[in-house]
């Protein structure tokens, strides 16, 4: 093998969940140029060691002592290349290795330290929820410089004058979104205990009380009392010297933003203090700028609002096209407001203040810039900085354009921009569900007519109105339950297209119609919930849907009338749904149940089930007692039935009771009298119980 450009360096324990991930996502960066994967294991129980002995150059066993550095630099020991790069196990290069491979092959000798971008998400799905952060990971091996630090342990830097920033190579970074509320509380416990001792060696120690704000989130007497020291700490002291300087603002930074939500009485002093001693970090025109410009929107001071917001917005600019670092502090930690999402939210917020103070032509052009598609919080402040809009012209071409982004980006299949569109829904039921008018719907003339008609069906008086619009509708995939829910309310006739549509499709809109399942009964009882709709429309998805839904969703509470109502439905239509969905051969085979979809065996037993009602009470109560075994969800449902029947048995023996024949009452007091000289299972006893005489009166005995 050629001598590697480049040594890999990991130290894991336990890491079964990601490692396997991890490494085979450095195969594009490998493959581009001589590397080295060097692994170190500190005692890991599960199948850390066999993942990695599938990718590792070297691979060895490194006792664990309490000291992040010891195990770094063991790695660093082993590696004969030209440069050194560590990776953590939750890391996840990305496909894209370019620019990273261009600057490894570089002869430029100017650089001995790089950074690559950590993107920390915050989410499972890593889409638009993280930060990140410039971490210093490369470090050019003749350089002699090696890690320090028993815990955050870094590369030493101060002596650097530039330090080259890697912008487009990205390693993702799950961490924090796959651990438990439990142990993120028990890292931070165990962070803290070995930062507090060090912080009482050395009280002014700005780095160590940076990592004591960040190691004490879940605790907030702690990060009051954190924020506390920094602040008087960063106010009382004065030192010229790079180290201090370097941890100042990302300090103070993380001060503000635990004084912000803690409402510290001097906040407005913290944001006086940076932006005088450190107007031009990156932890001030980015992080903090972010948090003031929410903070002059939430106490009303737009004008200023506007400016700190304009200020964010620049910096991010500048931040995304510098490739060398001149200040220390890129690499103390992560600027945390500087992804495409939180630049979205402030632009959002520009908006809002421009229309406070009146800027209604400025407002239109910032909202044209915001990424509304990907961030329902844009829509809701760009609707509501519409909503202020003396010029009502304006307003609704701003809206309709942002609309129509939404819209193209969900009907794109754009994951992203599913919640925004969802929200656009939300804000429009609630935008026109109260007084609805002619002007209001305007605001939706240029989007979808899809869209621009059931909002026009909220303000239908009647059913023919309703049922053209309806008509219109071409794609139900999303819809707002309000509309249907008026529609329903005027007993309008849905197209064909809307029951044909497929059971996923309709899900989310079945869901939230059976939250308002008492209100909507009789319209749907009477229309769509009958064995003759079924025999019309075999294919058909909502009914069967929404009664499923109904029923199952124990956080709808229904009368008992309801409950009946619907239940008597379900039965006819389930039957008619499965007869068409499955072979009949299928049904009429027990053993074949456990293949159908746990809705339709619930449906099945149901069906089952109401053949015996009348004839066998016994057997109905066994098939549902097995409904239940199947599909446990359906407790409450089963237990009312059972409890139904055990009401309708008992009404019926009173009702015996009560027309009982005097000849018949006199027979059961004779046969009491009989039975009440045998003991109690005695052979003479059972006998007359199962004498005919005892069966034609045993109602009448026995109550």
């Amino acid at each position: 093998m050629a001598k590697p450009i480049l040594s890999i360096g990991l130290i894991v324990k336990n890491e079964e969940r990601s490692l396997e991930k991890c490494l085979s996502a450095l195969a594009p960066l490998r493959q581009a140029i001589p590397c080295e994967l060097i692994i170190a294991d500190t005692g890991s129980t599960d199948k850390t060691k066999e993942i990695a002995s599938k990718y590792a150059d070297i691979l060895f066993d490194f006792t664990w002592v309490n000291d992040f550095s010891k195990a770094r630099n063991a790695v660093m020991d082993k590696a004969t290349g030209k440069w050194f790069m560590t990776v953590d196990a939750d890391e996840y290069l990305i496909p894209d290795v370019t620019e990273l491979v261009q600057f490894l092959n570089s002869t430029n000798k100017n650089y001995v330290l790089a950074t690559t971008v950590i993107r920390n998400h915050q989410s499972k799905e890593m889409n638009t929820t993280y930060a990140d952060f410039n971490a210093l990971r490369i470090v050019r091996m003749d350089s002699g410089r090696r890690y320090s630090g028993e815990i955050h342990e870094s590369l030493p830097c101060h002596d650097i004058n530039e330090i080259y920033a890697l912008k487009n190579t990205i390693f993702d970074h799950d961490g924090y979104a796959n651990v438990s509320e439990e142990f993120a509380k028990n890292k931070e416990k165990r962070n803290l205990e070995l930062l507090e001792s060090k912080l009482a060696k050395e009280p002014d120690n700005l780095q160590v009380i940076l990592q004591c704000l960040e190691s004490s989130s879940k605790n907030i007497a702690k990060r009051q009392q954190f924020t506390k020291i920094a602040y008087e700490t960063l106010l009382n002291t004065s030192k010229n010297n790079s180290r201090w300087d370097s941890v100042a603002a990302p300090c103070m930074r993380q001060a503000i933003i635990y004084a912000t939500n803690d409402e510290n009485p001097d906040l407005e002093n913290m944001f006086n203090w940076i932006f005088k001693n450190f107007p031009k970090s990156n932890f001030t025109l980015i992080d903090t700028n972010y948090i003031y410009t929410k903070h002059l929107i939430k106490t009303e001071k737009y004008s200023d609002a506007i400016v700190a917001g304009k200020n964010y917005l620049s910096a991010i600019k500048n931040y995304k096209t510098k490739h060398t670092n001149n200040s220390l502090e890129d690499f103390i930690t992560s600027l945390l407001y500087a992804n495409e999402s939180h630049e979205s939210e402030i632009t959002g917020l520009i908006c809002v203040a421009l229309a406070k103070t009146g800027k209604e032509s400025e407002c239109a052009s910032f909202a044209k810039k915001a990424n509304a598609e990907r961030n329902p919080k844009v829509i809701q402040n760009i609707f509501y900085a519409a909503s202020l809009f003396k010029n009502k012209s304006d307003a609704k071409k701003m809206i309709a354009e942002v609309t129509e982004k939404i819209i193209s980006g969900y009907h794109s299949q754009d994951l992203d921009c599913q919640k925004s569109y969802e929200s656009l829904l939300a804000i429009a039921t609630s935008l026109f569900s109260v007084s609805p008018s002619n002007e209001d719907y305007k605001l939706f003339e240029n989007v979808s007519d899809d869209f621009n008609a059931q909002i026009k069906i909220l303000d239908c008086k009647t059913k023919k109105d309703a049922e053209k619009l309806l008509e219109k509708i071409e794609n139900w995939e999303e819809f707002m339950p309000l509309t249907v829910k008026h529609a329903l309310s005027l007993k309008a006739d849905f197209p064909l297209r809307f029951f044909i549509t497929p059971p996923s499709r309709l899900s989310k809109l079945t869901n939230a119609l059976s939250m308002c399942a008492e209100e909507l009964s009789d319209s749907l009882c009477e229309k769509y919930f009958t064995k003759e709709f079924c025999n019309n429309y075999p294919r058909a998805s909502f009914s069967f849907n929404l009664l499923t839904t109904i029923l199952l969703n124990t956080n709808i509470k229904l009368k008992n009338e309801m409950k009946n109502s619907f239940l008597n439905a379900f039965v006819d239509v389930a039957e008619q749904y499965l007869g068409y969905h499955y072979n009949p051969e299928l049904l009429n085979d027990d053993k074949y149940i456990d293949c159908l979809a746990e809705t339709h065996a619930f449906a099945w037993y149901l069906v089952k089930a109401n053949k015996f009602k009348e004839e066998n009470p016994l057997e109905y109560i066994k098939t549902l007692r097995t409904a239940l075994n199947k599909v446990p969800q359906a407790k409450q449902i089963v237990e009312f039935l059972i409890e139904e029947l055990q009401k309708e048995e008992e009404s019926k023996k009173q009702e015996q009771i009560k027309n009982a024949s005097p000849e018949l009452v006199a027979m059961a007091e004779q046969l009491k009298v009989m039975l009440s000289a045998f003991p109690e299972n005695s052979p003479e006893l059972l006998a007359i119980k199962q004498s005919p005489m005892y069966k034609q009166v045993a109602f009448l005995i026995e109550n």
